[in-house]
């Protein structure tokens, strides 16, 4: 436990230790355009893709500070670490998995942007589409309805994605449009097992629960049908690709729609 404890340390010392602070657009370093660009292609399909990259800018400043302890939530858009565990119901709640799925969000931008994409349409769904109850219960869930306090959180939370949001409307189009992305690996092929790793039970572990949820949703949505992706906006609802393991290849097998059956914040 001490090394894995020790291991999720070093990935948050590298994406969340603050080396500047959250500029504006005007002075992104290069992977933070990146990640804007990224986010905003990432989430354009369900006509998101601005508030999905206005999220990631406002949450971990376009990728710098990936991780914050006290909610705990990680990534590049903060989801809450109980709430994706939650997503996954053979995962049980517990220390191990908090940093396993914690370090997934941290190295994994696809798995990410996977979870943030699910709650945002879980949210549509359940808001009729109104956009500001959308951000606000991204942001507070169900909380802000029921407590003046939450309210004003959630409010300010809206007021800054809002703003956010106007800003990236007119950069992205002009500055962004052909920004090219770096390579990443498939999605939640973080751990790859190796002769070294296999002999250490911990990675053995992690690599098991990567590949528990692999099996169950990888959903590279420039996989997925146009069409599918279009019924499932017009629904209200999330996606999700279902694969096959053979050897290392993970085979296409069919894309499902189904409303998101958990929340993170």
């Amino acid at each position: 436990m001490r090394l894995i404890t020790f291991f999720l340390f070093f990935i948050v010392f590298l994406y969340a230790t603050p080396t500047n602070k959250c500029v504006g657009v005007n002075e992104f370093s290069h992977s933070q355009k990146e990640i804007i660009a990224y986010a905003y292609n990432y989430g354009k399909k369900y006509d998101m893709g601005y508030t999905l990259a206005a999220i990631a800018w406002h949450e971990s400043c376009a990728g710098e500070y990936r991780m914050n302890f006290a909610d705990p939530s990680a990534g590049i858009y903060h989801a809450l670490i109980p709430g994706v565990i939650r997503r996954y119901k053979m995962l049980k709640d517990t220390g191990f998995n908090r940093n396993v799925i914690g370090e997934l969000l941290i190295r994994d931008d696809e798995f990410a942007s996977k979870v943030a994409i699910d709650e945002l349409m879980y949210w549509h769904k359940t808001r009729n589409g109104n956009w500001k109850d959308i951000i606000k219960s991204y942001n507070k869930g169900f909380s802000w309805e029921k407590s003046e306090k939450m309210n004003v959180l959630a409010e300010n939370y809206y007021e800054s994605i809002k703003e956010k949001k106007e800003i990236l409307e007119s950069y992205i189009p002009k500055y962004l449009v052909n920004f090219e992305f770096k390579k990443r690996p498939p999605m939640l092929s973080t751990f790859q097992s190796n002769t070294q790793d296999s002999t250490n039970a911990m990675q053995g572990e992690r690599l098991k629960i990567a590949q528990k949820i692999r099996k169950m949703e990888i959903a590279r949505l420039k996989d997925d049908d146009e069409n599918i992706i279009k019924k499932a906006q017009q629904a209200n609802k999330s996606i999700i690709s279902i694969y096959k393991t053979d050897g290392e290849n993970m085979i296409h097998q069919e894309t499902i729609i189904l409303k998101p059956f958990y929340t993170t914040k």
